[in-house]
């Protein structure tokens, strides 16, 4: 063998190196940040303080909540909208009488949210529950005919 050929093939070993290495490092990157992930909404769901504490670290910020209804409790107008990854947390809306309820895009009432209807909710911080401030139930667009 030649000294190129043994210097050419030491210079790819380590180019197969640095890449192999790159890889790795971007590989546990995101399994940090899937673990962490799943950690959080684990949290969410198993320590029933969470969710108080949540809206408390948010306080300034715009809270919003897009998911699917999962219950619709008709006596406490109480809506409760499952979100985040696979739907595996919830949030539980207080729906008072001064929350715009839009359909589609028409306004709406408490009667027109039902279970399994895809949702974007605004709320507050109110006394001791979540209040919705704004529902909008989504609708799919209807195919224009021609």
């Amino acid at each position: 063998m030649s000294l190129d050929f043994q210097r050419l093939e030491s210079v790819r070993a380590a180019r197969q190196r640095s890449q192999r290495k790159r890889w790795l490092s971007v590989l546990s990157v995101l399994a940090g940040a899937t673990v962490i992930l799943a950690v959080s909404q684990l949290a969410a769901s198993v320590m029933p303080g969470w969710r108080d504490i949540m809206p408390l670290l948010s306080r300034g910020a715009a809270l919003e909540v897009r998911g699917r209804v999962e219950t619709v409790e008709r006596e406490t107008r109480t809506i409760r909208i499952s979100s985040g990854f696979l739907g595996l947390t919830s949030v539980a809306l207080v729906v008072t009488e001064d929350t715009l309820i839009v359909v589609g895009e028409k306004e709406g009432g408490f009667g027109d949210i039902r279970p399994g209807e895809p949702v974007v909710a605004a709320y507050e911080v109110g006394r001791g529950a979540l209040q919705a401030k704004r529902v909008d139930v989504v609708r799919p667009a209807k195919p224009s005919g021609n």
